[in-house]
């Protein structure tokens, strides 16, 4: 019996002091009080003021725990609730507030404050200073204290904390201290940046203005190389590519296209095509070619060219080029020359008399140029007055067909293929 007792008394101890240290520790918990100094204050879920969410209304007089601090409030506990609540509607005594900022812990509801290294903070900001807001500012705050140089709450503004934080890890790694998060500093923090300008853009090659740039050949989305590059050097300084030039034409360098066209009256397409190459480099361009484009017939390319338009021909072999109409065609385009002078032209090209031959050529209409195969024999209907040439042409393109056979003709496909590696 006296053994029982001994192991009743043993347990009921150790009962009295859990229930002891948990008091304790909820005392300890909740050792800095506030007390609120107004009527109807909000306590809200979390410590913004954009949500019209709350808690709880507290009127004046009511203590509160206080728990942590996050920018401009309090994280505290009241009626066994924990929420936030502007530190101006909270009075702390003056010898409790000595202790508060040594002793709350700066509370951040911030996606990134759990990030653990600076490639999981995705994309690096842009260029920001004293006084910037946003998630930008978040992510360079979480930078920072992974560089162990900050250690202030992400809280997205840009602030003192944040700018001594900066000057100190330029101060660290040599850098000029400025107290921005300038292209250099980002480029240092997250080893790439999401802006550039002309001067500090490593790929302009100390380039500083237009003219000094090599006036690119067309291009397009998809398109990657020197001429994007040079479109890209352009429009960094027109000032509508702020992204680093990478030389390859994706969606930057299509919605900065897009912008400069709209700016200066283009159809605004995103294509960096013959007039937008023009408009930008001026009026005197003409160093550069036009991307050589593939015309697929029976896939939308039989509606590229509409009866009734006027476009130029350019012989691959000779260079020379003649204008034309076109006048029909299912099957392909059947065209006249526009006068007796291109007429002429078409003649001495296909060596001073008509013929049946396949001849490889370039076919210019509206900004592009298509690769395509003619023929030099007058045939058929004639609607164009006056021209010297009695009948029409047949103009071949990429899968399209004969009209008496309705098949594709070998050696006019062997003309397009040879006019698709020569350029305008």
């Amino acid at each position: 019996m006296n053994t029982s007792r001994r192991r009743l008394r043993l347990i009921s101890f150790v009962i009295v002091a859990l229930l002891l240290f948990a008091q304790s520790s909820l005392a300890l918990a909740q050792t800095y009080t506030g007390t609120v100094n107004a009527d109807k204050v909000l306590m809200r879920p979390q410590p913004s003021t954009k949500s019209s969410d709350y808690i709880n209304k507290l009127n004046k007089g009511t203590k509160v725990a206080l728990l942590g601090i996050a920018d401009d409030f309090y994280k505290i506990r009241y009626d066994g609730k924990t929420g936030y609540m502007m530190k101006k509607f909270i009075t702390v005594s003056s010898s409790t507030l000595d202790n508060l900022k040594d002793d709350l812990t700066p509370v951040s509801t911030s996606k990134y404050a759990k990030v653990t290294t600076i490639k999981g903070l995705g994309d690096p900001p842009d260029n920001l200073r004293y006084g910037a807001h946003g998630e930008d500012v978040e992510k360079l705050q979480r930078a920072l204290q992974i560089k162990k140089v900050y250690s202030g709450v992400i809280d997205g503004g840009f602030g003192n904390q944040t700018r001594d934080a900066l000057k100190a890890y330029q101060m660290k790694n040599k850098l000029p201290v400025t107290g921005e998060a300038d292209f250099t500093t980002i480029n240092k923090i997250f080893g790439r940046v999401a802006q550039t300008t002309v001067a500090n853009d490593p790929a302009m090659d100390g380039i500083k203005s237009i003219s000094q740039i090599e006036v690119p050949n067309t291009t397009e989305k998809g398109d990657s190389g020197k001429y994007v590059k040079a479109l890209q050097q352009a429009l960094k300084i027109k000032g509508y590519f702020k992204v680093p030039i990478d030389s390859s034409y994706g969606d930057n360098t299509v919605e900065a296209v897009k912008a400069y066209q709209k700016q200066v009256g283009l159809q605004a397409d995103g294509v960096a095509g013959n007039g937008t190459i023009r408009k930008l480099f001026g009026k005197n361009a003409a160093n550069y070619t036009i991307k050589t484009e593939r015309l697929d017939w029976f896939n939308g390319g039989a509606n590229i060219i509409p009866k009734g338009a006027i476009f130029t021909i350019k012989d691959v072999s000779t260079g020379r080029t003649f204008t034309v109409k076109r006048w029909s065609g299912v099957n392909h385009i059947d065209a006249e020359p526009l006068n007796a002078k291109d007429s002429d032209t078409m003649k001495d090209i296909f060596g001073g008399g008509w013929s049946w031959a396949r001849r490889a050529v370039l076919v210019k209409y509206n900004d592009h140029v298509y690769a395509g195969s003619i023929n030099g024999m007058p045939h058929g209907t004639d609607t164009v007055d006056g021209n010297n040439f009695d009948g029409h042409f047949c103009l071949h393109f990429y899968k399209s067909r004969t009209h008496d056979t309705n098949r594709v003709d070998a050696a006019h496909q062997n003309a397009v293929e040879r006019a698709m590696n020569a350029s305008w």
